[in-house]
């Protein structure tokens, strides 16, 4: 679904990337405040956004990638990593005579492929760190890909032409990389198609939620305490939205809407489908009992 874009708020982006004292950090800073900004339609499988959260500064070997993000179907999983430039620098060559890359974008491209390299030596140690949000868990073992996603540079405020979106094209399918400028992320917001996510980042024993800019889906039903911080600004903008963190807090994963612990009462089981709560039941019935740790 299409959302209304703020025309001041795209204005203050293309004001923050024209200006030259600002750099990749400056950036960082504004698309973590302001994800619908973040364009996080590349390479996405039939399930989308994986919880609707997208990872700052996830590490990958000595490295860093600026931003992450999940995206699974039924047999696999698409690990997405994200690195960001600064937006004057160019993709092409301004040689005339013939169509050729920059240094800095060539720089750029093989700064992204050392984290391929690290994936095809690492995968059973990143794996793991994935693990606390590769769920559901009878999803957890199904197998991960790496794709990257490079934002960089300005497009001139119109298309590049034929031969360079030509390199562009072959270099992306090539590859496994998807090259976007800051006039692509700003047009994709003009469009609508800006969407709020939750911003996580990692820890050592897991991940914490950094920023509340939408709510996260079915994170609270799967993640626990051990493997997820919550601070306590934020706990307190999700019990205003309705969740139950005391019980979650408690080790009770809020299955029930995706905010509830229990099965609700007579007079707010309209708030979930009759067909969820069957489901449930059945899940419950099953289950095996666990001691609350």
């Amino acid at each position: 679904m299409r959302q209304q874009p703020d025309e001041a708020l795209a204005s203050a982006f293309e004001t923050l990337l024209s200006d030259k004292d600002k750099d990749e950090n400056d950036i960082q800073s504004f698309l973590e405040e302001h994800t619908e900004f973040l364009d996080t339609s590349a390479w996405l499988l039939n399930h989308r956004l994986h919880m609707n959260c997208v990872i700052s500064k996830f590490p990958i070997g000595g490295r860093t990638a600026d931003f992450a993000y999940l995206t699974k179907s039924s047999d696999r999983w698409i690990l997405v990593l994200v690195e960001i430039e600064r937006a004057n620098k160019p993709l092409f060559t301004s040689s005339s005579k013939h169509v050729g890359y920059s240094s800095v974008f060539n720089e750029a491209v093989a700064q992204t492929a050392v984290w391929q390299d690290y994936w095809a030596q690492h995968q059973a140690e990143l794996r793991e760190a994935l693990r606390p949000i590769l769920v559901p868990p009878v999803m957890a073992s199904n197998r991960i890909e790496l794709r990257r996603v490079l934002i960089i540079g300005r497009s001139d405020k119109k298309d590049f032409n034929q031969a360079q979106r030509d390199r562009i094209a072959g270099l992306e399918e090539g590859d496994k990389i998807k090259i976007l400028t800051y006039d692509s992320l700003l047009r994709s917001y003009r469009s609508g198609w800006g969407h709020k996510k939750c911003l996580l980042s990692t820890r050592s024993t897991g991940y914490a939620v950094k920023r509340l800019d939408a709510l996260p889906a079915l994170l609270f039903a799967y993640v626990l305490p051990e493997h997820l911080t919550v601070p306590a600004s934020i706990e307190a903008e999700l019990v205003a939205e309705g969740y139950q963190m005391d019980a979650w807090r408690n080790n009770h994963l809020l299955r029930y809407n995706e905010k509830w612990a229990t099965k609700p009462a007579e007079d707010e089981a309209g708030d979930v489908h009759p067909a969820v709560l069957r489901v449930l039941e059945a899940v419950d019935a099953k289950a095996p009992s666990k001691p609350v740790k």
